[in-house]
């Protein structure tokens, strides 16, 4: 999978939105993403447990499905070339990637997070859809939240 190729982009399956006519009297700052995800037919997306997510996929588990080959470990902390970005370098070391803590940095394009963030900023998807793919990505189980 290369940066932004995702089934996600066909997600009008999951929560069919059609498309949301601005008035002009939206607040100034006020996100397209914030627009629709007002909207009512949006509300109806089932929810994620993220938690759970964070807890059971492990960053090695991310940066294998990326591709990360890293140039240089010191313990937990590994170094290499950014999976978001890339580099013509075979010895980058602008990625950093603290496994035990589940965090990465880019010290060149300023990208940071979590695992499930790492993911989302790869598949250049939403934080919703991006974890249905990555899911799908490892073979499991969306963890849906289940509502009553």
């Amino acid at each position: 999978m290369t940066p932004g190729e995702s089934w996600a982009s066909n997600i009008s399956w999951i929560v069919p939105v059609p498309p949301i006519e601005k008035t002009g009297t939206e607040r100034s700052g006020t996100s397209d993403l914030a627009i629709i995800l007002d909207h009512p037919k949006a509300q109806n997306m089932p929810g994620i447990d993220f938690d759970r997510l964070r807890r059971e996929i492990s960053m090695e588990q991310v940066l294998d499905l990326l591709g990360f080959e890293p140039t240089q470990r010191t313990g937990a902390q590994w170094y290499g070339a950014c999976p978001l970005h890339g580099t013509s370098s075979g010895r980058a070391r602008h990625f950093s990637v603290h496994i035990a803590k589940r965090r990465y940095c880019c010290h060149k394009c300023g990208s940071q997070g979590n695992q499930l963030e790492l993911w989302a900023a790869f598949t250049q998807t939403l934080m919703h859809p991006a974890m249905i793919e990555l899911c799908h990505a490892l073979g499991r189980e969306v963890p849906w939240i289940r509502r009553w």
